[in-house]
């Protein structure tokens, strides 16, 4: 047995793992009774982890491959583990054991103590200058978060999105972007702060590494990861080692000091078991460390695994959408890693009839993975430059010669759009095996060819809205609201009546015009009435009947307002707004009667914004009449009276 890096820890705060590979799979019991000595020696703590009802987190089965945190012994304890691992590789047939540890970590509070004395947003908050979630203008849609199939222990959770809301515009999404503005200034000024000096670093590596060094000047906070394809002989249990080495990377990012500091918001490692590949990444990374050192210290990370898992290529990756539909895909298709893109260097320096000449030669990535290559290079073409889009599109056939199910369809189907070849286009989406490319082409040509959209409508049939998900049907709306307005009654027509529309048409109302606001909240009016209890739903539609009611009147349809207004009046006392809207709105055909009636009801069901109504100009015919004065003297007495 060939022991490699057990030494003594120098600092309390070392951290590690311990690797071991046998020479035949061991099965769960085996796995057990192994850490379990280990951890009788002070080497590890016990492997199996479970979860509060007692589930275990990961599947037991039988590994040739065994990974477990690693506790740096002191040098009093170092004779006792080389004893320990030497009896446990005995007992259990294992070839060979790596130790490998860190021996410092960041320091979380210095970055809490930078972040309170760094220039503050305009509300002068006392919070620690952290980057926020951007906030939408209105959200009331609560996604279901991504499976995280492997999660530092204390990795946060991800944020929940906030919740519906009137018809209020906010500056939140510039204040987000000033805030991240300055953490960014900040970031780039500062030093590094460790707590036992710099983790170890590494500067060159014996694997094609992609996108280094020119990650640490392209570095983004936002997304950070890193992509690995294995080589050598696949044993059970690979996975394992890298979900280890993941731990140990965040795990230097911790400071257990301050319950504050959270250097992530969310982290994940994804494996492409078919391609042995597998993806690294975090997302937000506000730590006090300079990119050139969170790019040399992964790059050790990946030099380690590559000391026990051979590593065929890598390369450092922005996790964008893109990138997580495949990585983390939620339409129940395969997890596909792809870890690195030899075709585009030898595209660049050898030209495309001898890149595609080493693609159909070689064996050692797969077609699927060759199809990306292409896809990758393709979109480096302009679709919208002749010249550029027929080199997109040669690139584009030729991977879905190699892989059909690409996403390369789509693709192709924006090259054509942009290229006036809409025929063809809609075409390529009938026949397509996947229905989102339909929408795709509906949605590039609103956008880029809107007087030919009736040739693509008939894209979206009955059974492709309804296999399509609410939120993307109500993207497509607004898209065509924005772009090909003219066509947007054809597209209302065409939605199903399905309950799960109601919110996500709600909110694509605030993203266009006011005619066509009104327009897309109609449809939402039309369709079922959702139940008290169906959450944000039920609050979308009672907001969409107040919201349809300002538009109208706004657009000068006082009749249409009047019918919207009484429309409402169920749900009113749900959301008081409908009250003031509906008032105005009687007040603009002259009933002046039902109009202080609903300035009554919104009073008496504790509308937030009374005293609005009292100086509202939409208002203004009510005044004359000492009824309506007499409300707000009465409104201030009770008000004064409870006080």
């Amino acid at each position: 047995m060939e022991l490699t890096g057990l030494e003594p820890r120098r600092s309390d705060l070392a951290r590690g793992i311990v690797i071991a590979r046998s020479k035949a799979p061991l099965d769960p019991d085996a796995q057990d009774a192994l850490w379990a000595a280990l951890a009788a020696a002070g080497i590890t703590e016990t492997e199996r982890r479970e979860t509060d009802d007692g589930a275990d987190l990961e599947p037991q089965v039988a590994r040739q491959w065994l990974a477990a945190p690693w506790m740096p012994p002191s040098p009093a304890e170092l004779d006792t583990q080389r004893a320990a691992l030497e009896a446990a590789a005995a007992t259990y047939d294992l070839e060979q054991i790596w130790c490998v540890k860190v021996e410092t970590g960041i320091d979380g509070v210095a970055w809490m103590e930078i972040s309170a004395s760094s220039p503050s947003s305009e509300d002068d908050s006392d919070e620690p200058l952290l980057p926020d979630e951007p906030v939408e203008i209105v959200d009331a849609i609560f996604e279901e978060s991504e499976e995280v199939l492997y999660a530092a222990p204390d990795a946060p959770p991800p944020a929940v999105e906030g919740e519906a809301s009137g018809e209020d515009d906010s500056d939140d999404n510039d204040e987000d972007e000033d805030d991240d503005d300055m953490l960014d200034d900040i970031s780039s000024a500062l030093e590094s702060h460790w707590r036992n000096g710099v983790p170890p670093l590494e500067h060159s590596v014996s694997f094609p590494i992609e996108r280094f060094p020119e990650i640490i000047d392209d570095y983004d906070w936002e997304s950070f990861g890193i992509a690995m394809k294995l080589s050598g002989p696949s044993l059970p249990g690979e996975e394992s080692v890298i979900n280890a080495f993941f731990a140990l990377w965040l795990s230097v990012y911790q400071d257990e000091r301050t319950d504050e500091f959270e250097p992530f918001q969310r982290a994940d490692v994804v494996h492409d078991r078919r391609h042995r590949a597998a993806l690294m990444w975090v997302e937000r990374f506000a730590v006090p460390a300079t990119s050139s050192d969170q790019v040399h210290f992964l790059l050790w990370i990946a030099a380690r695994i590559n000391d026990t898992l051979p590593l065929a290529w890598a390369r450092f990756d922005a996790v964008d959408d893109a990138v997580k539909s495949r990585a983390v895909p939620d339409d129940g298709s395969e997890v596909f890693v792809l870890a690195g893109n030899p075709f585009a260097d030898r595209f660049r320096r050898h030209g495309e009839e001898a890149a595609l000449a080493w693609a159909v030669s070689q064996n050692a990535w797969s077609k699927r993975e060759l199809a990306g290559m292409l896809i990758e290079v393709a979109l480096e073409h302009d679709p919208d430059e002749p010249a550029t889009a027929v080199v997109a599109e040669r690139l584009l056939r030729r991977a879905l010669s190699f892989d059909p199910g690409s996403d390369a369809t789509g693709y192709l189907a924006i090259v054509l759009v942009r290229q006036g070849r809409l025929p063809e286009a809609t075409q390529l989406a009938k026949s397509a095996a996947r229905r989102d490319v339909r929408l795709l082409v509906v949605g590039e040509t609103a956008e880029h060819l809107p007087n030919e959209l009736s040739g693509a409508i008939d894209l979206l049939d009955d059974e492709t809205l309804r296999a399509t998900d609410p939120e993307e049907v109500a993207d497509l709306v607004s898209a065509i609201a924005r772009h090909a307005p003219t066509h947007l009654p054809a597209i209302l027509s065409r939605l199903p009546r399905e309950i799960s529309l109601v919110p996500y048409l709600y909110n694509a109302s605030f993203a266009v015009e006011r005619p066509q606001a009104l327009q897309i909240l109609r449809r939402v009016l039309s369709l079922p009435e959702p139940k008290r209890e169906t959450g944000e739903a039920r609050t979308a539609l009672v907001m969409a009947w107040n919201n349809a009611c300002i538009h109208a009147h706004a657009l000068g349809d006082f009749k249409l307002a009047v019918e919207l207004a009484e429309g409402g009046q169920p749900y009113a006392p749900e959301n008081p707004y409908i009250f003031h809207s509906a008032a105005c709105a009687y007040a603009s055909v002259g009933q002046i009667d039902r109009a202080i009636a609903q300035v009554e009801h919104a009073i008496e069901h504790g509308y937030e914004h009374s005293e609005k109504m009292e100086t509202d100009p939409d208002l203004s015919v009510l005044q004359a009449d000492p009824r309506f004065g007499q409300l707000f003297v009465d409104w201030r007495t009770r008000r004064a009276d409870l006080n």
